[in-house]
């Protein structure tokens, strides 16, 4: 079974949640939530990229991180 994780990316360095979530839909829900609202990973990563990558590597979804201003 597949399971879904949040990264943020700038270009030089990535990281990730560690996050082993069931559902896209809910890795998805989570990631526009922290964009929305966010906390260190999107403060840190502004510019970069977030995005859900599922268990076998591969980005599902992915959206710009506005820069800061």
């Amino acid at each position: 079974m597949k399971t879904y994780d949040i990264y943020f990316s700038d270009g030089d360095s990535y990281d990730n949640k560690g996050f082993s979530l069931k559902t896209m839909e809910k890795a998805i829900h989570m990631a526009e939530d922290m964009l929305e609202k966010g906390n260190s990973f999107t403060e840190e990563y502004a510019g970069g990229e977030i995005s859900v990558v599922d268990s076998d590597g591969e980005t599902v979804w992915s959206k710009p991180i506005p820069a800061k201003k």
